[in-house]
């Protein structure tokens, strides 16, 4: 996965904000999830936003918001490439849990450039700039609004190697940025959805652990044996699209 980084010089005050990151995930090693989020916004108030693919586990950070009655705006990037049933399921969750989702989208004519038909699938002949344009630069976007100071992620340690250092807050794109559920195991979060009845991901039960574009370089069923992120491009060297990152990926 090749890419640059983004100058820290585009974000004003990035040492303070880096400081306060700091400080808070000591503070939040200390709480529960429940409590992180009532404290993050405590903190931010409207300026907190919540990011979600409406993946695997998607509804274990949507439903908490719900539960704890957190008012937040959902962004939600539509790549081009989702799977209907990842639509679907962002239309289940967003009825049954009163959302407030914001859909957004490159408006790159560009953005599908890269996708090419063989053999009857959908193949990315380059995941690094496709991932660049529909999901990066849209991420972007929604993170420079003067109107956000912190968002909110379900991601996790046990998701895949690359995320086994996963803080509790950090600084990214010179905003703060929230993960409640950096200590879940997958069991905790499989039992909370099951006795809270939650819905699932229709894909789930075909055996998909980790759900992100639907052409078979991006997403296939994970390997036996491997962790649930495996079967995302399954035959590159890629780990992350880049929204979890730094960094700026292009062709």
């Amino acid at each position: 996965m090749t890419g640059t980084v983004t100058s820290p010089q585009s974000y004003p005050n990035l040492e303070a904000l880096r400081l306060q990151a700091q400080a808070l995930d000591k503070e939040f090693a200390a709480l529960d999830a429940d409590a992180r989020l009532r404290r993050a916004y405590e903190l931010f108030g409207e300026t907190l936003i919540a990011t979600t693919s409406f993946g695997h586990d998607a509804a274990l950070l949507l439903h908490h918001l719900y539960r704890l009655k957190i008012p937040v705006r959902v962004f939600f990037m539509d790549t081009g490439f989702h799977f209907p049933e990842t639509l679907q399921y962002r239309d289940t969750l967003t009825r049954e849990l009163g959302l407030r989702v914001n859909t957004v989208s490159s408006d790159d004519p560009g953005r599908r450039q890269y996708a090419a038909a063989e053999i009857g699938e959908l193949r990315i002949t380059n995941t690094d700039a496709c991932c660049g344009i529909n999901k990066v630069e849209v991420q972007r976007r929604f993170l420079a609004l003067p109107e956000v100071s912190a968002f909110v992620t379900g991601l996790r340690r046990d998701q895949s190697e690359s995320r086994k250092d996963t803080p509790f807050v950090q600084v990214q794109r010179g905003k703060i940025k929230i993960m409640p559920f950096a200590d879940w195991p997958q069991e905790d979060v499989d039992l909370y959805l099951r006795l809270w009845e939650v819905p699932e991901h229709p894909l789930a039960s075909q055996g998909y652990m980790s759900i992100g574009c639907s052409p078979v370089t991006c997403t296939r069923k994970p390997i036996p044996g491997e962790d649930a992120r495996s079967g995302r491009w399954a035959s590159e060297a890629k780990t992350e699209c880049g929204l979890h990152t730094d960094l700026d990926y292009g062709p």
